[in-house]
């Protein structure tokens, strides 16, 4: 069993935390094809630390609220299970138009080093 954070403080520290990670993992798809470090060991550590951190800690933060709500009844968990999905939907709305409409993300091409000098 975990340790479960109880104070607001804490639960919007690590939301702040995970936002950070986010923040760079989107820096390095605005990046793509070469983003900082790429081809590197430390870049591909850095990249794969930060997925787990920013999904572990989001993942925790939801977790951590709908336990700390289960207190509330049915009723709780109902406004939780709504937020999460809003949040979902927001956050699909929101990443519609950078992906799809202006095009913001590149691809890299097969066997091709675009990076190189």
């Amino acid at each position: 069993m975990g340790v479960l954070c109880r104070s607001l403080a804490g639960l919007v520290g690590f939301s702040l935390l995970g936002l950070l990670f986010g923040a760079y993992l989107m820096m390095l798809a605005v990046l793509s094809p070469c983003p900082p470090l790429v081809g590197t060991t430390a870049g591909t550590v850095l990249v794969v630390l930060s997925w787990v951190l920013c999904l572990g800690l989001f993942s925790y933060v939801k977790v951590a609220a709908g336990s700390l709500l289960h207190g509330g009844g049915r009723p709780a968990l109902l406004a939780v299970g709504v937020a999460i999905q809003v949040g979902s939907l927001l956050g699909a709305v929101a990443m519609f138009p950078p992906t799809s409409v202006y095009h913001v993300f590149r691809s890299g091409k097969d066997c091709v080093d675009l990076c190189g000098p």
